[in-house]
Protein backbone atom coordinates (compact mmCIF):
# COMPACT_ATOMS: atom_id res chain seq x y z
CA UNK A 1 0.00 0.00 0.00
CA UNK A 2 1.37 3.37 -1.03
CA UNK A 3 1.28 6.41 1.24
CA UNK A 4 -1.17 9.20 0.51
CA UNK A 5 0.83 11.64 -1.60
CA UNK A 6 -1.88 13.19 -3.73
CA UNK A 7 -5.38 14.48 -2.89
CA UNK A 8 -6.85 12.37 -5.68
CA UNK A 9 -5.01 9.19 -4.62
CA UNK A 10 -5.61 8.28 -0.98
CA UNK A 11 -4.54 4.63 -1.00
CA UNK A 12 -3.47 2.01 -3.52
CA UNK A 13 -4.54 -1.49 -2.56
CA UNK A 14 -3.00 -4.71 -3.84
CA UNK A 15 -5.85 -7.15 -4.19
CA UNK A 16 -5.08 -10.80 -3.31
CA UNK A 17 -6.36 -12.08 -6.64
CA UNK A 18 -3.66 -10.06 -8.44
CA UNK A 19 -0.76 -11.39 -6.40
CA UNK A 20 -0.80 -14.98 -7.65
CA UNK A 21 -0.12 -15.43 -10.44
CA UNK A 22 1.69 -12.18 -11.19
CA UNK A 23 2.10 -10.74 -14.64
CA UNK A 24 5.63 -9.89 -15.69
CA UNK A 25 6.55 -7.29 -18.27
CA UNK A 26 9.85 -6.21 -19.77
CA UNK A 27 9.88 -2.51 -20.56
CA UNK A 28 10.75 -1.57 -24.13
CA UNK A 29 11.04 2.15 -23.38
CA UNK A 30 12.31 4.48 -20.65
CA UNK A 31 9.76 6.03 -18.30
CA UNK A 32 10.22 8.94 -15.88
CA UNK A 33 7.07 9.80 -13.87
CA UNK A 34 8.25 13.35 -13.15
CA UNK A 35 8.32 14.05 -16.89
CA UNK A 36 4.87 12.55 -17.50
CA UNK A 37 2.14 15.18 -17.29
CA UNK A 38 -0.55 12.52 -17.75
CA UNK A 39 0.21 10.67 -14.52
CA UNK A 40 -2.31 11.32 -11.71
CA UNK A 41 0.55 11.49 -9.17
CA UNK A 42 4.18 11.85 -10.15
CA UNK A 43 5.43 10.87 -6.67
CA UNK A 44 3.55 7.58 -6.91
CA UNK A 45 5.02 6.67 -10.29
CA UNK A 46 7.59 3.93 -10.89
CA UNK A 47 10.58 5.04 -12.99
CA UNK A 48 12.11 2.34 -15.17
CA UNK A 49 14.54 1.85 -18.03
CA UNK A 50 14.22 -0.14 -21.22
CA UNK A 51 15.02 -3.76 -20.37
CA UNK A 52 13.77 -3.65 -16.78
CA UNK A 53 11.48 -6.53 -15.78
CA UNK A 54 8.36 -5.37 -13.96
CA UNK A 55 6.02 -7.42 -11.79
CA UNK A 56 2.48 -6.14 -12.24
CA UNK A 57 0.51 -6.73 -9.06
CA UNK A 58 -2.71 -4.96 -10.00
CA UNK A 59 -4.45 -4.21 -13.29
CA UNK A 60 -7.70 -3.10 -11.69
CA UNK A 61 -7.43 0.37 -13.22
CA UNK A 62 -7.48 0.37 -17.03
CA UNK A 63 -5.12 3.35 -17.27
CA UNK A 64 -2.61 3.02 -14.44
CA UNK A 65 -1.32 -0.31 -13.15
CA UNK A 66 0.54 -1.09 -9.93
CA UNK A 67 3.94 -2.73 -10.38
CA UNK A 68 7.34 -3.40 -8.82
CA UNK A 69 10.75 -3.77 -10.44
CA UNK A 70 12.09 -7.31 -10.25
CA UNK A 71 15.30 -7.35 -8.23
CA UNK A 72 14.57 -4.00 -6.56
CA UNK A 73 14.88 -3.99 -2.77
CA UNK A 74 11.91 -1.62 -2.56
CA UNK A 75 8.88 -3.84 -1.99
CA UNK A 76 6.30 -1.11 -2.52
CA UNK A 77 4.19 -1.12 -5.65
CA UNK A 78 4.03 2.04 -7.74
CA UNK A 79 2.16 3.31 -10.79
CA UNK A 80 3.06 2.53 -14.40
CA UNK A 81 1.02 3.36 -17.52
CA UNK A 82 -1.01 0.41 -18.75
CA UNK A 83 -0.40 -1.06 -22.18
CA UNK A 84 -3.69 0.34 -23.42
CA UNK A 85 -2.85 3.80 -22.12
CA UNK A 86 0.63 3.73 -23.67
CA UNK A 87 -0.78 2.67 -27.03
CA UNK A 88 -2.85 5.87 -27.20
CA UNK A 89 0.39 7.76 -27.69
CA UNK A 90 2.51 5.27 -29.60
CA UNK A 91 0.01 3.38 -31.71
CA UNK A 92 1.87 0.10 -31.09
CA UNK A 93 2.96 -2.21 -28.31
CA UNK A 94 5.84 -0.87 -26.25
CA UNK A 95 5.72 -3.52 -23.53
CA UNK A 96 5.87 -7.29 -24.04
CA UNK A 97 4.75 -9.99 -21.60
CA UNK A 98 7.63 -12.08 -20.28
CA UNK A 99 7.98 -15.18 -18.17
CA UNK A 100 10.88 -17.03 -16.52
CA UNK A 101 12.63 -19.60 -18.74
CA UNK A 102 15.48 -21.96 -17.96
CA UNK A 103 17.53 -22.34 -21.13
CA UNK A 104 17.93 -20.72 -24.54
CA UNK A 105 19.51 -22.53 -27.46
CA UNK A 106 19.77 -19.84 -30.15
CA UNK A 107 21.98 -16.77 -29.96
CA UNK A 108 21.46 -14.06 -32.53
CA UNK A 109 24.47 -11.74 -32.77
CA UNK A 110 24.15 -8.45 -34.64
CA UNK A 111 26.21 -5.29 -34.66
CA UNK A 112 26.68 -1.82 -36.03
CA UNK A 113 29.38 -0.67 -38.46
CA UNK A 114 32.85 -1.38 -37.11
CA UNK A 115 31.71 -3.99 -34.58
CA UNK A 116 33.37 -6.88 -36.48
CA UNK A 117 30.75 -9.37 -35.29
CA UNK A 118 31.92 -12.13 -37.62
CA UNK A 119 35.39 -12.20 -36.03
CA UNK A 120 33.92 -12.49 -32.52
CA UNK A 121 31.58 -15.26 -33.59
CA UNK A 122 34.37 -17.26 -35.24
CA UNK A 123 36.62 -16.97 -32.17
CA UNK A 124 33.83 -18.16 -29.85
CA UNK A 125 33.26 -21.25 -31.99
CA UNK A 126 37.01 -21.88 -32.35
CA UNK A 127 37.43 -21.83 -28.55
CA UNK A 128 34.36 -23.99 -27.89
CA UNK A 129 33.70 -26.20 -30.97
CA UNK A 130 31.95 -28.86 -28.87
CA UNK A 131 29.37 -26.45 -27.46
CA UNK A 132 28.74 -23.93 -30.23
CA UNK A 133 27.87 -24.27 -33.88
CA UNK A 134 27.36 -21.85 -36.75
CA UNK A 135 24.33 -21.53 -38.98
CA UNK A 136 26.13 -21.35 -42.33
CA UNK A 137 24.55 -19.28 -45.13
CA UNK A 138 23.93 -21.20 -48.35
CA UNK A 139 24.06 -20.29 -52.03
CA UNK A 140 21.20 -21.12 -54.37
CA UNK A 141 21.66 -20.70 -58.10
CA UNK A 142 19.13 -18.82 -60.21
CA UNK A 143 18.74 -19.60 -63.90
CA UNK A 144 17.42 -17.47 -66.71
CA UNK A 145 16.09 -19.97 -69.24
CA UNK A 146 13.11 -17.86 -70.36
CA UNK A 147 10.79 -20.74 -69.56
CA UNK A 148 7.15 -19.76 -69.21
CA UNK A 149 5.75 -20.73 -65.81
CA UNK A 150 2.07 -19.96 -65.23
CA UNK A 151 2.24 -17.11 -67.74
CA UNK A 152 5.32 -15.47 -66.17
CA UNK A 153 8.93 -15.64 -67.36
CA UNK A 154 11.23 -17.51 -65.01
CA UNK A 155 13.59 -15.04 -63.36
CA UNK A 156 15.90 -14.82 -60.39
CA UNK A 157 13.25 -12.82 -58.55
CA UNK A 158 10.63 -15.50 -59.23
CA UNK A 159 12.95 -18.25 -58.00
CA UNK A 160 14.06 -16.19 -55.00
CA UNK A 161 10.54 -15.72 -53.74
CA UNK A 162 9.82 -19.45 -54.01
CA UNK A 163 13.11 -20.40 -52.34
CA UNK A 164 12.31 -18.04 -49.50
CA UNK A 165 8.93 -19.70 -48.97
CA UNK A 166 10.33 -23.22 -49.27
CA UNK A 167 13.52 -22.88 -47.20
CA UNK A 168 12.12 -20.35 -44.69
CA UNK A 169 14.99 -17.92 -44.79
CA UNK A 170 15.78 -15.73 -41.81
CA UNK A 171 17.43 -13.34 -44.24
CA UNK A 172 18.59 -13.50 -47.85
CA UNK A 173 20.07 -11.44 -50.66
CA UNK A 174 20.93 -11.67 -54.35
CA UNK A 175 24.40 -11.31 -55.87
CA UNK A 176 25.46 -12.06 -59.45
CA UNK A 177 22.28 -13.98 -60.28
CA UNK A 178 22.62 -16.16 -57.17
CA UNK A 179 20.59 -16.22 -54.00
CA UNK A 180 22.40 -16.28 -50.65
CA UNK A 181 20.63 -16.80 -47.36
CA UNK A 182 20.55 -18.26 -43.85
CA UNK A 183 17.70 -20.74 -43.65
CA UNK A 184 15.95 -22.22 -40.65
CA UNK A 185 17.10 -25.58 -41.97
CA UNK A 186 20.74 -24.62 -41.24
CA UNK A 187 19.79 -23.71 -37.66
CA UNK A 188 18.02 -27.02 -37.14
CA UNK A 189 21.12 -28.81 -38.43
CA UNK A 190 23.23 -27.28 -35.65
CA UNK A 191 20.63 -28.04 -33.00
CA UNK A 192 20.45 -31.71 -34.00
CA UNK A 193 24.14 -31.90 -33.06
CA UNK A 194 23.23 -30.85 -29.48
CA UNK A 195 25.08 -27.57 -29.88
CA UNK A 196 24.13 -24.00 -29.15
CA UNK A 197 23.61 -22.21 -32.46
CA UNK A 198 25.22 -18.84 -33.18
CA UNK A 199 23.53 -16.82 -35.90
CA UNK A 200 25.08 -13.66 -37.34
CA UNK A 201 22.14 -11.66 -38.69
CA UNK A 202 21.30 -8.21 -39.93
CA UNK A 203 19.06 -6.28 -37.52
CA UNK A 204 16.15 -6.41 -39.98
CA UNK A 205 16.01 -10.19 -39.43
CA UNK A 206 15.65 -10.03 -35.65
CA UNK A 207 11.84 -9.99 -35.72
CA UNK A 208 11.82 -13.13 -37.90
CA UNK A 209 14.27 -14.89 -35.60
CA UNK A 210 12.46 -14.03 -32.36
CA UNK A 211 9.86 -16.79 -32.36
CA UNK A 212 8.67 -19.46 -29.94
CA UNK A 213 10.27 -22.05 -32.22
CA UNK A 214 13.83 -20.94 -31.35
CA UNK A 215 13.55 -18.68 -28.29
CA UNK A 216 16.73 -16.75 -29.21
CA UNK A 217 18.90 -14.53 -27.05
CA UNK A 218 19.87 -11.42 -29.03
CA UNK A 219 23.25 -9.75 -28.49
CA UNK A 220 24.02 -6.37 -30.04
CA UNK A 221 27.71 -5.49 -30.47
CA UNK A 222 28.79 -1.89 -30.89
CA UNK A 223 32.20 -0.19 -30.75
CA UNK A 224 32.90 2.30 -27.99
CA UNK A 225 33.03 5.91 -29.12
CA UNK A 226 35.25 8.00 -26.83
CA UNK A 227 34.82 11.76 -26.81
CA UNK A 228 38.13 12.17 -28.56
CA UNK A 229 36.87 10.12 -31.51
CA UNK A 230 33.62 12.02 -31.64
CA UNK A 231 35.49 15.26 -32.12
CA UNK A 232 37.67 13.98 -34.98
CA UNK A 233 35.05 13.58 -37.67
CA UNK A 234 37.67 12.83 -40.31
CA UNK A 235 39.07 9.76 -38.53
CA UNK A 236 38.20 6.42 -40.06
CA UNK A 237 38.52 2.65 -39.73
CA UNK A 238 38.87 -0.11 -42.30
CA UNK A 239 36.32 -2.90 -42.35
CA UNK A 240 36.59 -6.30 -43.98
CA UNK A 241 36.54 -6.13 -47.75
CA UNK A 242 38.53 -2.92 -47.86
CA UNK A 243 35.56 -0.70 -46.97
CA UNK A 244 36.50 2.41 -45.02
CA UNK A 245 34.02 4.19 -42.78
CA UNK A 246 34.46 7.15 -40.45
CA UNK A 247 33.86 7.00 -36.71
CA UNK A 248 30.96 9.37 -37.27
CA UNK A 249 29.32 6.85 -39.63
CA UNK A 250 29.86 4.02 -37.15
CA UNK A 251 28.34 6.07 -34.33
CA UNK A 252 25.33 7.00 -36.46
CA UNK A 253 24.89 3.35 -37.45
CA UNK A 254 24.88 2.26 -33.79
CA UNK A 255 22.39 4.96 -32.80
CA UNK A 256 20.05 4.11 -35.68
CA UNK A 257 20.13 0.40 -34.91
CA UNK A 258 19.46 1.05 -31.23
CA UNK A 259 16.51 3.29 -32.08
CA UNK A 260 14.95 0.94 -34.63
CA UNK A 261 15.78 -2.49 -33.23
CA UNK A 262 16.86 -1.98 -29.61
CA UNK A 263 13.60 -3.40 -28.27
CA UNK A 264 14.51 -6.80 -29.73
CA UNK A 265 17.91 -6.87 -27.99
CA UNK A 266 18.58 -8.79 -24.75
CA UNK A 267 22.19 -7.73 -24.16
CA UNK A 268 24.39 -4.89 -25.44
CA UNK A 269 28.12 -5.56 -25.70
CA UNK A 270 30.21 -2.38 -25.98
CA UNK A 271 33.43 -3.45 -27.67
CA UNK A 272 36.55 -1.89 -26.17
CA UNK A 273 39.01 -4.21 -27.92
CA UNK A 274 38.87 -7.69 -29.51
CA UNK A 275 40.26 -9.54 -26.45
CA UNK A 276 37.99 -8.02 -23.80
CA UNK A 277 34.98 -8.22 -26.15
CA UNK A 278 35.56 -11.95 -26.67
CA UNK A 279 35.80 -12.54 -22.92
CA UNK A 280 32.62 -10.54 -22.26
CA UNK A 281 30.74 -12.38 -25.02
CA UNK A 282 31.80 -15.78 -23.66
CA UNK A 283 30.76 -14.81 -20.13
CA UNK A 284 27.37 -13.60 -21.44
CA UNK A 285 26.81 -16.85 -23.36
CA UNK A 286 27.70 -18.95 -20.32
CA UNK A 287 25.48 -16.91 -18.00
CA UNK A 288 22.47 -17.30 -20.26
CA UNK A 289 22.99 -21.06 -20.34
CA UNK A 290 23.16 -21.41 -16.55
CA UNK A 291 20.77 -18.76 -15.21
CA UNK A 292 17.00 -18.31 -15.67
CA UNK A 293 16.07 -15.82 -18.38
CA UNK A 294 13.00 -13.73 -19.14
CA UNK A 295 11.25 -14.63 -22.37
CA UNK A 296 7.83 -13.76 -23.86
CA UNK A 297 5.09 -15.70 -22.12
CA UNK A 298 3.72 -16.84 -25.50
CA UNK A 299 6.95 -18.81 -26.03
CA UNK A 300 6.18 -21.18 -23.16
CA UNK A 301 2.41 -21.45 -23.35
CA UNK A 302 1.08 -24.78 -24.53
Amino acid sequence: MLPSVHPLIHHLFIHPEYIHPSVYLRALFDYTPFEDKATPCQEAGLPFKRGDVLQVVSQEDATWWQAKKVGDCNLRAALIPSIQFQERFDGNYRVTFFKNMFKLIIFGVTGSLGARVTELKQKVIADNPRWFGLAVPRKYSCTFNKTMIFGFFNSCKFISENYVLFFRFIEYGEYKENLYGTSLESIHKVLTQNKVCLVDVQPEALKTLRTAEFKPYIIFVTPRFPDSQRKHFGSSSSLSGGITVTHTEMKQSAEKMDECYGHWVDYVLVKEDPVSALVELQVALERVQTEPQWVPVCWVRR
